[in-house]
């Protein structure tokens, strides 16, 4: 469980907790909820359920709470946030839109969203308030570890990063699609500038990935082994 706290300069408080094991609810699925988180309103384009087994985008149904919750907040008003994980805790003062991006990532990346989902082994990592930087850092790793055991089990290992890039295609359009919803439930920009940075965030990462990691290769180039100095002959 990872818990966000947000505290705004006016005095209005809320708390939002984020299981990341959490199943797909479908009995909350079979209640009635607004108009934009239905399954079929500005469904993605890549999006793979079918309305036969899905009433509501699970997506929309996650973050449902933040939506109405924020749908009146200027992106720029500033917020205190503490992030509290198992294992510590993070704070910070920053504006509503930055907080939001943070707490919806997560909560989109553990949903059961065939597409987003891809991301939940990184989400129990997970970094509140990441850079493209770290971004990269972090998705390239976890994706490393993911074609380790898969040449473990006998498979062909992506080294090439191929499967990362199409990964991010998929959430790019996954979330340009989205915004389409939320735009239909917020009066104010918060949450919209909040899922704008979600695509920002993805473009930045596949459109610099190749260029991100060769900055890096300095920090991750293996020194040459030392050699042993040669005795003088005779000895």
């Amino acid at each position: 469980m990872i818990e966000y706290s947000l505290q705004l300069d006016d005095g209005r408080s809320f708390l939002f907790r984020v299981d990341l094991d959490r199943a797909f609810d479908s009995q909350a699925d079979a209640r009635e909820h607004p108009f934009w988180a239905k399954l079929e309103f500005k469904q993605c384009d890549n999006c793979p359920l079918a309305k036969e087994n899905f009433r509501h985008c699970p997506v929309a149904l996650d973050i449902e709470p933040i939506i109405t919750t924020f749908r009146s907040i200027l992106s720029y008003q500033n917020v205190d946030v503490e992030v509290r994980t198992p294992e510590r805790a993070y704070v910070k003062r920053t504006d509503v839109q930055t907080a939001l991006r943070s707490v919806m990532g997560l909560m989109m990346a553990t949903s059961a969203c065939p597409i987003l989902s891809r991301l939940k082994g990184l989400a129990r990592f997970h970094l509140p308030f990441a850079s493209v930087e770290e971004t990269i850092f972090r998705t390239t790793g976890a994706y490393l570890i993911q074609q380790f055991y898969a040449f473990r089990e006998g498979g062909t290992p992506d080294l090439e990063l191929k499967g990362l890039d199409e990964l991010y295609s998929d959430l790019q359009l996954v979330n340009r699609c989205f915004k389409g919803r939320i735009a239909a439930a917020s009066e104010m920009d918060a949450n919209m500038n909040a899922i704008a940075s979600l695509v920002y965030l993805a473009m930045g990462v596949s459109f610099s990935l190749a260029d991100k990691l060769e900055e890096m290769r300095p920090l991750f180039s293996i020194p040459p082994p030392a050699r042993k100095p040669k005795l003088p002959s005779g000895l």
